[in-house]
């Protein structure tokens, strides 16, 4: 499933107007089953930094932390447009991803290159809409 992004306007203050809506971002939530990830997080900080390439976005930081010795791993990366948030139970071989972002990035497409590059089995996107305002 492609997810595209439509052309959409941007304000000052980097809120988004499409259609009869303005709102401040786009929060993808992806949930991530049965992927070909190898637990590494230097691999993990490689296809986080891609995705925000991908999004057209500006990474400020990225922090990953490992539990344990081979368990899972939580982390951000901090961008001037909010961020991309993950987290992994290689136990469940699972992995959550939290894709928050405004103004004028992409992160619909950064959502497609995490599923092509992680192959899950099964995935579940949601997609909302934040600090949605009614237009004029």
């Amino acid at each position: 499933m492609k997810l595209l992004e439509k052309k959409k306007k941007i304000t000052k203050d980097h809120f988004i107007v499409d259609h009869n809506q303005i709102y401040a971002g786009s929060h993808i939530i992806i949930d991530l089953w049965n992927t070909r990830f190898d637990n590494k997080i230097n691999t993990l900080k490689k296809i986080i930094k891609k995705a925000v390439l991908i999004a057209n976005a500006t990474m400020l930081h990225i922090h990953l932390h490992r539990f344990g010795k081979e368990e899972g791993i939580s982390g951000v990366a901090i961008l001037a447009e909010s961020h991309i948030s993950v987290h992994t139970w290689p136990e469940r071989d699972y992995i959550a991803f939290d894709i928050f972002m405004c103004g004028d990035t992409k992160p619909k497409e950064a959502a497609q290159y995490l599923i092509d590059t992680l192959k899950p089995k099964k995935n579940k996107i949601t997609n909302l809409r934040r600090g949605v305002i009614s237009s004029d």
